[in-house]
């Protein structure tokens, strides 16, 4: 669970459909200000920068971090930075690729939401390993800056028969 949560919580180049208001088209600018974000936060998790993975979120003791698994719920700057430094425990620094299809997501009144489904991989104890995380976040906008204020992270954990679900029609 630890390298789900490691590596879900960094999705690298993920490419948003954010709305700028609800029901208007994409802002170019807001998707690139939120693939920004994404991206510092990637490289920091990345080369285990625990000061920068925090710097990503917004400067308020409220923020969380939840994965899939019981009690994987942290609340405040102190619990999830702990949260990190253990994710940062469960892979090598500088081998973590992160490639995220289109996602989807909205804005209003400064809070943003989004999804996106990503692929990963890294390298633990000299093994490569690859799976995908779907990952769900809230953003709050401070000092003219998008951050992250709650982030998700969710991937199948019943094995690797599982069926995917049928296609929706």
């Amino acid at each position: 669970m630890k390298r789900i949560a490691a590596v879900a919580l960094a999705a690298g180049t993920v490419a948003l459909g954010v709305q700028a208001e609800l029901g208007q088209p994409p802002d170019q600018a807001l998707r690139d200000a939120v693939r920004a974000l994404w991206q510092t936060q990637y490289k920091a998790l990345d080369a285990h920068d625990l000061d920068g993975v925090l710097g990503t979120y917004v400067d308020t003791d409220d923020i969380m971090l939840m994965g899939t698994g019981p009690g994987e719920h942290w609340v405040g700057k102190s619990d999830v930075r702990g949260a990190y430094a253990r994710f940062m425990d469960d892979f090598e620094p500088n081998t973590m690729e992160v490639t995220c299809g289109e996602g989807e997501g909205a804005s209003h009144d400064g809070v943003l939401w989004l999804t996106a489904v990503c692929q990963f991989r890294d390298r633990h104890q000299e093994q490569t390993r690859e799976y995908v995380t779907n990952v769900s976040a809230v953003l709050v906008k401070q000092s003219d800056a998008w951050r992250f204020h709650t982030m998700h992270f969710s991937q199948l954990t019943g094995g690797d028969d599982l069926a995917p679900p049928p296609a929706s029609e």
